[in-house]
């Protein structure tokens, strides 16, 4: 059965600011979902986009009525940014469910289906999987990250040890949301998928992950490395208020090759070994996550991760702790 009394199925919630080269993609996806009309509503926030978002959206959307605008003008709770617009859309919502999307993500026409088909009657939360359009290298190596990512999430989610949520491909029940009060219960976070999921599973929900190649959706990379600098910038703060294995992991991830040069200095290991044999443990795992995702064309960048992990992450934790300001949409935080 579709319908729970006068409830819809499902509410596709989108926060969208500054998105006009990307909000056209998004919406012609979300159109395109292979689900009854009758049962699902798609709700664009307009986070006072000072672009022609609100415009582009208007004008898709004017003949179809699943689709709904929303210009968010006001803060809620003292709620910032995504945050506040999902809070808001969330109350305007109707749904069961609650999908979650970035207005620069292009989703598959089966991922509302295959993603309900993840949840049980005591599931609060169901994850899914992103990568990057196949546009450049730097592109296939953010794709890379993403899946190693969320293979390991993958992993230790089958022994129900909660990792990280994903605000570009998540889904929550309705119950899950409220029960916690929802964004302004949690206050502000600049990772706010984070800290939805999060608080979710501490208030005794299950989790799921769909880990599987008809759930992805495809992301519109970074394509400047100082886009890339100010991205990480904000995801940093998720990492360091996340679950203790996901820090200690980035910590020996970027900290590795210094860190076995060190110990053979005092223990008798060869630090060459050991740091081939760390290529060949992370480069497996990359290429198992292109294997069963299917993800062929990324077979380049899975045989290059290893260089560009240990790169990046010292990257970012140089970058996390420069005493500058988190630069995100436009906003100061």
């Amino acid at each position: 059965m579709l319908q729970t009394g006068n409830r819809i199925k499902v509410s596709v919630l989108v926060a969208a600011r500054n998105e006009e080269n990307n909000i056209e993609r998004c919406l012609e996806s979300l159109n395109e979902l292979n689900f009854p009309k009758e049962n699902i509503e798609i709700i664009i926030g307009d986070d006072n986009s000072d672009d022609l978002t609100e415009e582009l959206v208007a004008r898709f959307i004017w003949d179809k009525p699943q689709f709904k605008c929303i210009k968010i003008t006001k803060q809620l709770a003292g709620l910032k940014g995504k945050a506040n617009v999902l809070a808001q859309l969330a109350h305007e919502a109707t749904g069961e469910y609650f999908f979650y999307c970035d207005a620069d993500i292009a989703v598959q026409p089966i991922w509302i289906t295959q993603m309900l088909a993840h949840f049980r009657r005591e599931t609060g939360v169901v994850i899914g999987v992103t990568r990057m359009k196949h546009v450049h290298l730097l592109a296939d190596l953010l794709s890379m990250e993403w899946l190693f990512a969320l293979t390991a999430t993958r992993f230790f989610s089958l022994f129900k040890i909660p990792i990280t949520g994903m605000g570009n491909n998540m889904a929550v029940t309705r119950e899950a949301y409220f029960a916690i009060g929802g964004y302004e219960k949690i206050g502000f976070s600049i990772v706010e998928d984070y800290t939805l999921f999060m608080g979710i599973v501490k208030q005794g929900f299950d989790f799921q992950m769909a880990y599987k190649r008809e759930v992805i959706s495809i992301s519109e990379p970074m394509n400047t490395f100082h886009e890339l600098l100010r991205q990480r910038k904000r995801w940093m703060q998720g990492v360091m208020d996340s679950y203790w294995l996901t820090r200690l992991s980035l910590f020996v991830s970027s900290l590795i090759v210094p860190i076995l040069l060190l110990i053979s200095i005092w223990l008798p290991i060869n630090p060459l070994s050991s740091i081939i044999q760390y290529y060949i443990l992370i480069t497996g795992i990359s290429l198992t996550a292109v294997l069963m995702l299917r993800q062929f064309d990324l077979w380049k960048a899975a045989l290059l991760f290893w260089f560009y992990m240990v790169s990046i992450g010292l990257i970012m934790l140089v970058n996390y702790y420069l005493p500058s300001k988190t630069i995100w949409k436009g906003r100061e935080y």
